[in-house]
């Protein structure tokens, strides 16, 4: 099962939120948990190779050229869900004129459309919430360029392009739908319909995703600042929080090379409080370049890692920068290899790590 985790650390505002985003159903046309399918399977739908998202097919409608429309449903099937958390459903579609195969100008017009609809009763009835069409024989390809965001209303929200031809490049040929469910919700089931009416017009779809958004989650502590100031004999390292929520001890672990790291002392945290507490630690044991790290852990034993920040000691040569052996600045604590230490001075050092 697919996850995205995202932390948001705000410096100075001070809020830190962690939100976990899970796939939980998924149709790739060629694989998936979801098992979409073309409801009455018309003659002008199936699944082809010419274009896709996910290699080798897209599935797709296509007109029959006897001005007729065609339509069918391409139907999702029902999902339980958890109520508490937000979900979203994600699909990509291409407008083309694949089936031109007898010349002319063709393409989609406002006539031929992608309507999405939803369902949160297991299906037993459907709103529509999401149509695009086309324009003046529009066509575009699969892209990032357009995209269609839009948080369930029950009202039905059109998206269509300016003009004709290739809208591709031009920010409206819509290929990305995003589509958000409010939290309240225990059943999701979807369904596309879409429809067009001559060769020259045709629908591709792919990449059809549903995700669970947990809420929000606020951290347990609120962190402000954590820096280190260098004194003739000893380090200062400094670090205050906003707020503090069941937080246990923090602490705080020191390298000298950026990568192997020890645990220099054990400060006791506030456990909660919203008025701004300061913490600091005294090192004595110096080095030209030391690097910092704050380890912060609640009563249930989670916690969160700040930094690294480093110190440099002011009576040795300042850095300028860090190379790499092709002279490009480089992170010293991320890279692996030789580091160049480029000096004010010019002057350089080497260290491998």
């Amino acid at each position: 099962m697919k996850k995205v985790i995202t932390t948001v650390f705000c410096f100075l505002c001070l809020n830190v939120f962690s939100q976990t985003e899970t796939l939980i159903a998924y149709d790739y046309i060629e694989s998936g948990n979801w098992n979409g399918g073309w409801v009455n399977s018309i003659p002008t739908t199936g699944n082809y190779s010419n274009i896709s998202v996910t290699a080798p097919n897209s599935t797709i409608l296509y007109g029959a050229g006897d001005n007729t429309f065609e339509s069918d449903v391409y139907e999702l099937p029902n999902i339980s869900v958890d109520p508490l958390n937000q979900h979203y459903f994600w699909m990509e579609l291409a407008a083309q004129n694949i089936t031109n195969f007898f010349g002319g100008g063709t393409g989609m017009d406002t006539n031929d459309y992608v309507l999405i609809q939803l369902s949160t009763d297991g299906g037993i009835t459907y709103n529509d919430e999401i149509k695009i069409t086309g324009n003046s024989d529009a066509i575009w390809s699969y892209n990032s360029g357009a995209f269609v965001s839009k948080t369930s209303n029950g009202t039905l929200s059109t998206y269509s392009p300016s003009g004709g031809g290739d809208r591709t490049a031009l920010g409206d040929g819509y290929s990305i739908v995003e589509f958000f469910i409010p939290q309240g919700v225990s059943d999701i089931s979807l369904r596309i319909y879409v429809q067009a009416n001559t060769t020259g017009e045709d629908w591709w779809l792919d990449n059809f995703e549903l995700w669970e958004i947990e809420e929000d989650i606020p951290l347990p502590v609120e962190l402000s600042s954590f820096i280190g100031t260098p004194y003739p004999q000893l380090s200062l390292i400094e670090w205050t929080t906003q707020s503090e929520y069941n937080s246990d001890y923090f602490s705080l672990e020191k390298s000298i090379d950026g990568e192997n790291w020890e645990e220099i002392i054990i400060i006791p945290s506030a456990g909660n409080s919203n008025e701004e507490i300061k913490y600091y630690y005294n090192d004595y044991d110096l080095h030209f370049l030391c690097y910092y790290r704050l380890k912060q852990v609640d009563i249930d034993g989670q916690y969160e890692m700040y930094g690294p920040i480093y110190i440099q000691r002011d009576n040795e040569k300042e850095i300028l920068r860090f190379v790499n052996l092709l002279g490009q600045e480089i992170d010293p604590l991320y890279h692996k290899g030789v580091i160049i230490i480029v000096y004010t001075d010019m002057s350089i050092s080497k260290i491998y790590k």
